[in-house]
């Protein structure tokens, strides 16, 4: 069929980027609730037809109505990667040609985009619940073990060569996150990320880890049905794979020991 005889699917494209980690995708939409505010989400359009360049957050009271909006760009925050050979792909734009390419899991880079729709919600809203912003960047730590894989079988003796195990540490700490989330949480899907350069995978265990320290925090105080022990446990795990990747990346050892120092290896 032809491409352009079908419309660009907002929801899926909501569904995917998924800017509001705590929000729900309802038409061609994404709400979520903030106290007493509401926050919604939905695709901008360019004067093209059915051709959407980007995501314009609202913050609503009941009593004032629309005290706040952004418009947060596509091609601003790399929600598309930097691939040339896509048409729009450069530009940022999503349309009916693309979409097919762009709308995949492992296509999409929206953790940016994520990260700056968060930070600009949290100074009108009550920020998103930290249980559901933790199991939101789950998916960040499944794809950066896939990076991690990927160095690890492109060079080999690149972070003293033990990408692989960092890889499978990564995954064992998101299992043992997961499992203590998903009280709170039900099953409520991780957002998927397509893999990243290591320095912008360890920027996302870090606001993991201020959400798991956060939630641990609120635990303590309302003796929710969580453990906060086990909560902190894992902030220490996420701080020792933090410092373990760092140290394995500055530091001039090779899987053979120590050596001259290695040429520098591009990790994206």
């Amino acid at each position: 069929m032809d491409p352009w005889r079908i419309p660009v699917d907002r929801a899926k494209a909501l569904r995917l980027i998924s800017p509001l980690c705590d929000g729900t995708v309802a038409g061609v939409q994404q709400a979520a609730r903030r106290g007493d505010m509401a926050v919604t989400a939905a695709l901008t359009q360019t004067i093209r037809q059915d051709t959407w360049s980007g995501v314009r957050v609202s913050i609503l009271s009941p009593s004032a109505g629309e005290i706040a909006s952004n418009w947060f760009g596509f091609a601003e925050h790399g929600t598309f990667g930097e691939r040339r050979d896509l048409r729009d792909a450069r530009t940022g734009e999503l349309d009916r040609l693309n979409q097919q390419d762009l709308l995949q899991p492992r296509r999409l880079r929206p953790d940016r985009l994520r990260d700056a729709v968060e930070d600009y919600t949290g100074a009108f809203a009550l920020p998103c619940a930290p249980e559901f912003a933790a199991t939101a960047r789950l998916g960040a730590m499944e794809a950066m073990a896939r990076r991690l894989e990927h160095v690890g079988s492109t060079h080999p003796q690149t972070l003293a060569g033990r990408a692989y195990e960092h890889a499978e540490v990564l995954r064992e700490v998101a299992q043992e996150i997961h499992a203590s989330l998903l009280p709170l949480t039900g099953e409520w899907k991780a957002a998927d990320s397509t893999p990243f350069d290591l320095p912008a995978g360890l920027n996302a265990l870090r606001r993991l880890r201020d959400a798991l320290t956060s939630l641990a925090d609120r635990a303590d105080e309302a003796e929710r049905h969580v453990n906060p022990w086990a909560l902190r446990k894992h902030v220490r795990d996420l701080d020792a794979i933090d410092a373990e990747i760092r140290a394995d990346l500055a530091g001039p050892r090779t899987a053979g020991g120590p050596g001259p120092p290695r040429p520098r290896v591009p990790l994206r």
